[in-house]
């Protein structure tokens, strides 16, 4: 009932319109029936295929990471496009202070982690709480970093643990790394990475222990830092299974899958991936507290 509407009132107005032709000038016989008729075939075809059409509904992909897709045996996505100045968005302001090179020196034994690009300029503070696959992203905001604590004040006998004190997954205190891809095999050629996260006292110079962390019962590694008193960057040296080490190793992020992450050899990682990681540094950002 709803078709034959729409259908008399375009009947009627062409009606009305020949109608009004016919006091000027005549038309051929048969003319004005031929005329509603292509009219009502040209109206029912138009609300036909309205009424047949589906809706359209548009999905949400979430595309996965290179790194999650070589896990599972498939090859990367094709290359992100790096327009200049793709990888440094600028969200909010950043802090006055110049964090990404400091002062020498470590007045205190609490501190945030700020993530700073080779330029020296700062892509934001690791974050108390995980991204999207439980392993730590980045802040632009103090409110939102995470706080950690040396177990001394320098000098320093060697690897150190940093504990993290305010971050969200309690159950996993120490910044750490954990298995993602070779990642044993820390060495110059291989593909192989892993995942920054929360991660389970692991002694140092040993390879990975399943020990837990922020992404599950994985080998982990977690007294892996070291702090240059100079510069105030802090530095990975890295265990394979075979007890050779990598110092330093490595660190990047991806902006893809919205975290960080060593490798054994970030030239290999970029070329097979091209996803949009950069490499960073790892600075020490002391805080006074009452008892420094």
């Amino acid at each position: 009932m709803k078709l034959k509407t729409p259908l008399l009132s375009i009947s009627s107005f062409f009606s009305a319109v020949l109608a009004l032709h016919s006091w000027d000038s005549s038309l051929p016989a048969g003319s004005e029936t031929e005329l509603l008729n292509f009219t009502q075939s040209l109206s029912e075809r138009t609300l036909l295929d309205r009424a047949i059409v589906p809706d359209v509904k548009r999905e949400v992909q979430i595309q996965e990471t290179n790194a999650e897709r070589f896990q599972r045996g498939l090859p990367p996505l094709p290359p992100t496009r790096r327009a200049p100045g793709a990888l440094r968005p600028r969200t909010s302001p950043l802090p006055p202070i110049p964090v990404c090179r400091p002062a020498p020196g470590v007045t205190s034994t609490v501190g945030y982690i700020a993530a700073c690009y080779p330029d020296g300029t700062l892509l934001g503070y690791m974050r108390t709480s995980y991204g999207r696959t439980n392993f730590y992203t980045h802040t632009p905001s103090m409110d939102q970093a995470l706080m950690v604590s040396l177990p001394s004040l320098p000098p320093f006998s060697g690897a150190i643990d940093l504990r993290a004190l305010n971050a969200v997954d309690s159950a996993h205190p120490f910044l750490g790394a954990t298995k993602g891809v070779n990642s044993g095999s820390f060495k110059p050629g291989i593909l192989s990475y892993t995942y920054v996260t929360g991660v389970n006292h692991v002694n140092a110079n040993t390879p990975m222990q399943s020990v837990g962390s922020g992404r599950g019962l994985s080998p982990s590694e977690s007294q892996i830092w070291s702090l240059d008193t100079a510069t105030l960057q802090l530095k990975v040296t890295w265990t394979n299974d075979d007890r050779s080490q990598l110092y330093p190793t490595p660190i990047f992020y991806n902006h893809r899958s919205e975290g960080f992450y060593l490798t054994g050899d970030y030239t290999t990682f970029d070329r097979i991936f091209q996803d949009g990681q950069i490499l960073v540094d790892f600075v020490y950002v002391p805080v006074i507290t009452n008892d420094s």
